[in-house]
């Protein structure tokens, strides 16, 4: 019983094959990542990755110049 609830556990909190965004196959050797945001396990295809880290690249820039002023 506790066996079974921890290999439920585990499959719970581990990142699924496909994107959290767009449902697409993840695949790493496209440049797609798996990881967690804080506990929740997320994936990411090369497109939803890459325009995650633009948009974020983005802010960063906005938030650069709106210092300087």
């Amino acid at each position: 019983m506790i066996k079974e609830a921890k290999e439920k556990l585990e499959e719970v909190f581990t990142p699924k094959d496909v994107c959290s965004i767009c449902n697409t196959q993840y695949n790493e050797e496209e440049g797609g990542i798996q990881g967690h945001f804080g506990i929740m396990p997320v994936t990411f295809c090369v497109w939803c990755y890459s325009s995650i880290v633009d948009m974020v690249s983005q802010d960063i820039d906005i938030c650069d110049h709106s210092d300087d002023t």
